[in-house]
């Protein structure tokens, strides 16, 4: 193919080719991908038939032939006599603008944020875990469509969820060490990335999109001090805004080492206290599932019929399991009858001392070997995730297990997760004190 780009530029140089405008200052006749290739050139016969030539020539030197088939040409300004010579000599099929390649609309006017929403929300979706998936510059909407549906799927397991949200996305979107998920504000997540683009520009990175930028839209103009003008694409007017945003950042010496999208990231957001609970509640020996369920009761967003008759709903605020007291978090772990009676019953299967109250405080602040503290840790929330599920069972179906057999659940899950556990990592005096509690 460099072959083909070569033969295009000796054309241009040698014959009266007239460049497509937008291409004359770089001298661009064509771009290259994996499999397709987009030629340009201006309207006239000459230009058109010199690429033609060109690539016919190619064609013969290297065996390989374009599909006529799948391949389209796109005018603009053309008179039809001209357009239906070019389509007869060349058999391509006339495509019609605006078409897309790649997942773009290609279109002679500038884009607009319609023509880029309903394509990029659903390649971002489907191109989250991929680093550059984010270097779009993304309409707001988008932004919000995409964050509905992480939000609606972390509460729901789908796309809808109709309800009130137990955690604020604020929150959510903050590291574990702040009391979040680690999940990423994509509205402050996509300027980092749009500022990469602004950071090639500022140190002219070698590529084509630099180029073009430089020779189209700067026009030798210092980048620094450059303003878009109204009638610019909303595409550049966005990157021009990212620019004065991370302005900042730079003049206060933040990216002195080069600029990094995850350094911007953290810039913008701005630090924030760390919890001293996230160690206790994200430990790897913790099952996932119990991690969610600690990290709701830290945040005291379990919805209890205390927490329901405050939003104005319709319930007396009983305890479902022992109809002794008002239903709180406190009163839930461990206060009620029912669960101080699942923490007795624990502690007799494993011989262990846990906490009958103030289960967080008891975590952060839990003694001993570290094995022996991680083993508690995860009794703990272990058995909050079970009693929080005799509740909804209770509220549900108005039936619940006995503490004793609850305990049992307990125990049989701190069991399977020392045995996915990997043993080397373990001392000998670690394995002797869990093979006498039988969890091995």
């Amino acid at each position: 193919m460099d072959y083909l780009t070569r033969m295009l530029k000796y054309a241009a140089s040698k014959y009266q080719f007239k460049y497509h405008p937008l291409c004359k200052e770089l001298k661009i006749t064509n771009i290259m991908f994996a499999d397709d290739v987009l030629m340009f050139s201006n309207g006239d016969a000459v230009s058109m038939m010199l690429l033609l030539k060109s690539f016919s020539t190619f064609s013969k030197t290297s065996g390989l032939k374009v599909s006529a088939s799948k391949s389209n040409a796109y005018f603009n300004g053309v008179n039809e006599e001209l357009k239906s010579d070019f389509l007869s000599v060349s058999g391509f099929k006339e495509g019609k603008l605006p078409f897309r390649h790649l997942g773009m609309p290609i279109q002679t006017t500038r884009l607009k944020k319609k023509d880029c929403r309903l394509t990029l929300v659903q390649h971002v979706l489907n191109s989250l875990h991929s680093y550059w998936a984010c270097l779009f510059v993304l309409p707001k909407g988008v932004i919000q469509r995409i964050e509905a549906t992480c939000r609606n799927f972390l509460w729901d397991g789908s796309a809808e969820y109709r309800r009130s949200p137990l955690v604020a996305w604020d929150t959510i979107c903050r590291p574990k060490q702040e009391g979040g998920l680690g999940l990423k504000n994509q509205e402050l997540w996509n300027i980092a990335m749009v500022g990469r683009l602004v950071d090639w520009i500022a140190t002219k990175k070698d590529s084509l999109w630099v180029q073009w930028v430089n020779a189209n839209y700067l026009k030798r103009s210092s980048w620094q001090e450059y303003t878009a003008t109204s009638n610019s694409s909303w595409v550049w007017r966005r990157i021009c805004k990212v620019k004065q945003v991370i302005a900042n950042g730079y003049s206060q010496g933040v990216q002195h080492t080069g600029y990094t999208p995850v350094g911007c990231y953290e810039w913008l957001r701005g630090a924030r206290t760390k919890v001293d609970w996230h160690n206790a509640i994200w430990d790897s020996w913790n099952l996932p599932k119990h991690r969610f369920m600690g990290w709701l009761i830290a945040h005291k967003s379990l919805h209890t019929n205390s927490r329901l008759k405050g939003f104005g709903m319709n319930v007396d605020g009983m305890c479902f399991l022992c109809g002794q007291a008002e239903e709180t978090q406190e009163h839930l772990f461990f206060e009620c009858a029912f669960s101080r009676r699942v923490i007795q019953e624990l502690m007799k299967i494993s011989g262990l001392k846990l906490p009958d109250s103030d289960v967080l405080h008891w975590c952060i602040h839990n003694t001993g070997l570290k094995t022996q503290r991680k083993v508690k840790n995860a009794m703990v929330l272990s058995a909050m995730y079970h009693v929080w599920k005799q509740r909804s069972k209770s509220r549900i179906e108005q039936l619940v297990l006995r503490p004793s057999r609850t305990a049992l659940l307990i125990n049989d899950d701190m069991k399977r997760r020392i045995k996915e556990r990997d043993k080397r990592k373990l001392n000998t005096q670690e394995l002797d004190w869990l093979g006498r509690l039988n969890f091995l």
